[in-house]
């Protein structure tokens, strides 16, 4: 197949067979060596730059992000980070709870645990930070709820970094009645877009460690299974830990240069990726290594028949993985266009290691790999009937019928999530509610609901009037309450308004509200300058940039791994089909996990990341691990006609391809133990449509189209078979 498939492929190939070389292998093995524990020491740099994420949820180019922009840049009040205590008591707040909120205000102020403090402010006092006439966060109507069962402190920092919110928030609940209620019966809760997010990276705190551990646990498992033997299951996490040190350094370059932006998110599904797709390159070099010393004596001789063979497939199923994730880097949603460069490069390293690295180290160790299942010569003889060589019969005597039931299956389960799902709101997206989720829904129930998350909206001063009148005049307006909050300092003649709507600021009724809000403010100013952000048009706007990036960057990747396909195998129909069986795959996974999260679990709202994240997972991957299957069918085509060709892969590569494909599901299931709701439904639905995938697509569906294709499968090259 290396013949077949260029110089580059050739090359590479040849790079796997060197590394296996008496000498090579020991300073291959050195090199990799170095290289790791010259990365490990950025692996901590890594994690503290994707801990900050005041970026990653904005959409580039939007209405929201040049807000934030301008407030930041040109205006010396109101590009604060607000934390907001809500201190509630069932009965009434008392004389003794508003000194209680003074007195914590005024501990605040002097604590110097707050980065950046600008100001604290309780409805009685302006316990510490400088009056600013446009300023009405003092102001007891606006910090008292209308049933005096509540009362807002307001906390003011200039930072937005995650690190400094995360230090600020922890120092409030230090001071603060706990949320449980102190001795008194009074409770407070920290909430507002500082509490959020610090919520968030708490939730998240200790994940990579946590995720890479469970996935440790889960591979090494799965692999003392398959090969009943320690050392060769330490080989392929061991190379991949390797692979993965190196990777962190790599990326840590590329931000610390400025070339990218890397998230905490970004970072737990690189550990889940490179893990997952990395063990399973390796288990196709292991699986066909223990293969070859089964021929022959010779270590070396059995690596560089065992290289020869799979590097190939190895080589082209990364290089789908790499460029899917590469196609990521098209997206306007932050979240997603960073993660495509870091996944690529990640892979791409895992490849080169899984080329390099594990030859060498299985040369080394030779024989002694799969002790105590040692594999020891085998004369030729006609192989034993196996499970797998029972499928292949069954899918080579009724391939149609194999082929319509399992495309019934998919396409039933596909079907079942035609009616789609509301987004989840910040409520929703933990598991367990924190604190700050808490706190918003004592401010909806007792204030104003937008209160919790204000419209942040940036206007010329000279119409901010009329602004202000269109939007809360009238019945027809959800805009509750609207108040200037600062004036820039130069001559620019810009206001920010803070403004509360009268629905959950989180609902997604609220994000439907976000362009009739700006349309209306438009008119209004007349041509002026007016600009609508904060939370709520920052969701809208993710929710218009996660439509526009599906519709981009889903052709685009189908066109990539239809060329990479193609030069693959040498043929059109066969890549046409076995896409569309991985595309039915995924929809198969979309929709039984929509009926299992609304009536099983009852969680009827989705992450709005979840289908484009899902897609690019399952399609990606569940193309990849068709490529050991289909370079398999390849490689005995040149020997006999297709249908035979088609029955050998599939006895000869069912119970390795199933192993890597069972090692690649657990990895993505162990998202699942996470308390984020959207991390738990990626892991969930990725998991399911590579168990689709595997037992279904490449186990039955493709192999049973390639027999009644037969010969077609290769149109339009002609491929003749050398009878064998």
């Amino acid at each position: 197949m290396a013949s077949e498939a260029g110089d580059p492929m050739r090359l590479l190939t040849r790079a796997s067979v060197i590394a296996a070389g008496r000498r090579s292998r020991w300073v291959v093995i050195a090199v990799w060596l170095a290289l790791a524990m010259l990365a490990l020491p950025l692996q901590a740099e890594l994690s503290e730059r994707a801990a900050d994420e005041s970026e990653t949820f904005l959409v580039r180019g939007s209405e929201s992000a040049a807000v934030k922009r301008i407030v930041d840049e040109r205006f010396r009040r109101g590009s604060e980070t607000a934390a907001v205590i809500a201190y509630f008591r069932e009965g009434g707040i008392t004389a003794d709870d508003g000194r209680r909120a003074d007195t914590d205000a005024l501990a605040l102020c002097g604590s110097g645990a707050i980065p950046n403090l600008t100001m604290v402010a309780t409805p009685y006092q302006r316990a510490c930070g400088e009056t600013d006439p446009l300023d009405m966060s003092s102001g007891g109507s606006l910090l008292t709820s209308p049933d005096d069962t509540v009362i807002l402190s307001t906390v003011l920092m200039t930072d937005d970094s995650t690190p400094d919110i995360e230090q600020a928030v922890a120092a409030i609940r230090e001071v603060v009645p706990p949320a449980t209620g102190d001795e008194s019966g009074l409770r407070a809760f920290v909430t507002g877009r500082a509490g959020f997010e610090a919520d968030r990276q708490a939730a998240l705190g200790g994940i990579n460690e946590t995720l890479l551990a469970i996935t440790v646990a889960v591979l090494l498992l799965l692999l003392l299974v398959t090969y009943r033997s320690p050392l060769v299951a330490l080989v392929p996490l061991a190379v991949v830990a390797l692979a993965y040190l190196v990777t962190s350094g790599l990326a840590y370059g590329l931000v610390a240069a400025g070339l990218t932006d890397i998230s905490g998110q970004t970072t737990s599904i690189l550990v889940v990726l490179m893990f997952g797709a990395g063990t399973d390159y390796c288990l196709l070099m292991v699986a066909r290594f223990r293969d070859e010393l089964r021929r022959t004596r010779d270590v070396e001789e059995a690596m560089v028949a065992a290289a020869q063979r799979t590097a190939p497939a190895i080589l082209s199923a990364g290089a789908i993985v790499v460029g899917t994730m590469m196609v990521l880097a098209l997206a306007d949603f932050n979240a997603t266009r960073e993660m495509g460069p870091i996944l690529a490069l990640g892979v791409a390293i895992m490849v080169c290691a899984g080329l390099t690295l594990l030859p060498a180290v299985l040369t080394a160790l030779g024989r002694r790999a799969f002790w105590p299942a040692v594999p020891r010569l085998e004369p030729e003889s006609a192989p034993a009937v196996t499970f797998w060589g029972r499928v292949a019969g069954l899918v080579h005597a009724r391939p149609g019928v194999i082929a319509a039931a399992v495309t019934a299956v998919l396409a039933a389960g596909a079907l079942a999530g035609m009616g789609g799902r509301p987004a989840l709101d910040f409520a929703e997206s933990f598991r367990e509610a924190p604190d700050s989720v808490r706190g918003q829904q004592v401010i909806r129930d007792h204030f104003i609901p937008g209160r919790a998350a204000p419209l942040r909206i940036v206007v010329a001063d000279e119409v901010g009037g009329k602004v202000q009148s269109a939007l809360t005049e009238g019945t027809h307006t959800p805009v509750a309450d609207m108040h200037a909050v600062a004036r820039s300092a130069g001559a620019d003649g810009l206001l920010i308004f803070d403004a509360d709507l009268r629905m959950d600021p989180f609902s997604e009724q609220s994000t439907d509200a976000v362009p009739v809000l700006r349309e209306v403010a438009e008119r209004a100013a007349g041509g002026q300058t007016v600009l609508i952000g904060g939370t709520v048009a920052e969701n809208y706007d993710s929710r218009q940039a996660l439509g526009r990036d599906t519709r981009l960057i889903v052709p685009v990747s189908l066109a990539l791994i239809l060329v990479v396909l193609a030069v693959l195998l040498r043929a059109v129909v066969m890549p046409l089909y076995v896409i569309a069986t991985v595309i039915l795959s995924f929809g198969f996974a979309l929709g039984v996990s929509s009926l299992i999260f609304t009536h099983l679990l009852g969680q009827p709202a989705s992450d709005p990341n979840l289908p484009i994240y899902a897609f690019i997972f399952l399609v990606a991957l569940g193309v990849d691990y068709n490529v050991f299957l289909l370079s398999r069918i390849t490689e005995r085509r040149r020997q006999h006609e297709t249908r035979r060709a088609v029955t050998e892969a599939l006895e000869r590569t069912g119970g390795v391809i199933t192993s890597a494909g069972l090692v690649l599901a657990a990895t993505f299931a162990t998202l699942m133990v996470l308390p984020m709701e959207a991390l738990f439904q990626i892991g969930f639905v990725v998991t399911l449509g590579l168990l689709a995938d595997t037992f279904l697509v490449r186990a039955l569906l493709v192999p049973a189209l390639a027999m009644m294709l037969d010969e077609r499968n290769w149109w339009p090259f002609k491929q003749t078979a050398t009878p064998g």
